[in-house]
């Protein structure tokens, strides 16, 4: 009896565990962290800085419509990236609520067959 409780509160623990694991690094990485393989955007920053006061109104339109053009460069990759991961987010959702439903299932059989000692 003793040992079937100490295996049900073991059974118990390990979910709570998986769900607070660190989350380890990709085997390469660059020195900031990011996959070596990891997709990157194309998209042109203005040059220089914006243009002051001094400059010309065709000058700061120009940097301007060159600095529109990169924000919706970037909006559009970001875009494009979550619609690539949204299937993987998904499966991965789906995996863990299988698990999850798979662990209360046997956590229920364990609990049922400790009353029925």
């Amino acid at each position: 009896m003793r040992s079937m409780l100490l295996a049900a509160l073991l059974v118990l623990a390990v979910p709570a565990l998986a769900q607070n694991a660190p989350a380890t690094a990709p085997a390469s990485t660059t020195p900031t962290g990011a996959s070596a393989d990891m997709p990157k955007h194309n998209c042109s920053k203005p040059a220089g800085e914006f243009p002051g006061n001094l400059a010309s109104e065709t000058q700061k339109r120009a940097y301007q419509k060159d600095f529109v053009a990169y924000t919706d460069c970037l909006k559009k990759f970001v875009e494009d990236q979550q619609q690539l991961a949204e299937p993987h987010a998904k499966a991965a959702n789906s995996a863990a609520n299988e698990y999850n439903a798979a662990v209360k299932s046997f956590n229920e059989m364990v609990q049922q067959a400790a009353k029925s000692k």
